[in-house]
């Protein structure tokens, strides 16, 4: 048992850290309480897409153009690899050069871009729903929430929550979906973690420090527990 006066010190510094981490406690509890409640695949929107690996099968007869062609139309930009894939079912070879990816069109031989109509066909080709494309925009700048490179075509669909997707300009990468759910979700992350703007360490000093600081608030907590449990003990046994 501890001194009255020790005490009475530790529930002072308890009080004064309870106030210090109390907006930080409710925080970690009300973020990891949406968390728990709301299941991971509805905030990452698996019902609205198709699942990995559902592509428009790419018909080898339209192949035209070998990759060595391919490598020759970007050869100005030093080739270093190339592959073919399909491109919402049209050939396509991906040349990755020293200053970035070209798209070469296997059955005409032309590099070629995602325009407004290749990115609504490779976001549809990944969406469940049909004709539920609302609008496809031109970013200069994908946002943060996109998970892509550079320029991005932006493609909104009908549905609850803003339902988005995106779809690289440079290569035709489609993003996963993104939803109001997801955005609220990245922000209490956000909140979570202490990171505003990254969320993605979890090592911030900001998150080190208000960890301590709870961990001695409950400390101090149990410590004065022990000492008030324990004193009613002590009296209750004296004669």
């Amino acid at each position: 048992m501890i001194s009255p006066r020790l005490a009475r010190r530790f529930a002072m510094i308890h009080k004064w850290l309870g106030l210090l981490v109390a907006a930080q406690l409710v925080v970690w509890t009300a973020t990891g309480l949406f968390f728990a409640a709301i299941h991971i695949t509805d905030i990452r929107g698996e019902s609205l897409v198709h699942p990995p690996g559902h592509v428009a099968p790419m018909n080898a007869e339209r192949i035209r153009f070998s990759s060595v062609d391919a490598m020759r139309a970007v050869a100005e930009d030093r080739p270093l690899e190339v592959s073919l894939k399909p491109l919402a079912g049209e050939p396509i070879y991906e040349v990755r050069g020293e200053i970035g990816s070209f798209l070469v069109s296997a059955e005409t031989g032309d590099v070629i871009s995602i325009d407004e109509t290749r990115a609504r066909a490779l976001a549809q080709e990944k969406w469940i729903a049909q004709d539920a494309i609302l609008s496809a925009e031109l970013l200069e700048v994908a946002p943060k929430e996109s998970g892509l490179p550079g320029q991005a075509w932006i493609v909104r669909f009908k549905g609850e929550g803003n339902p988005t997707l995106y779809v690289s300009a440079v290569n035709g990468r489609v993003s996963a979906p993104r939803t109001d759910l997801w955005r609220t979700y990245d922000f209490l992350w956000q909140l979570h973690l202490m990171d505003w703007g990254l969320n993605e360490n979890f090592n911030t000093p900001w998150m080190v420090a208000a960890a301590i600081l709870a961990l001695s608030t409950v400390l101090f907590g149990v410590a004065l527990l022990v000492h008030r449990f324990t004193r009613g003990l002590i009296r209750k046994e004296t004669p």
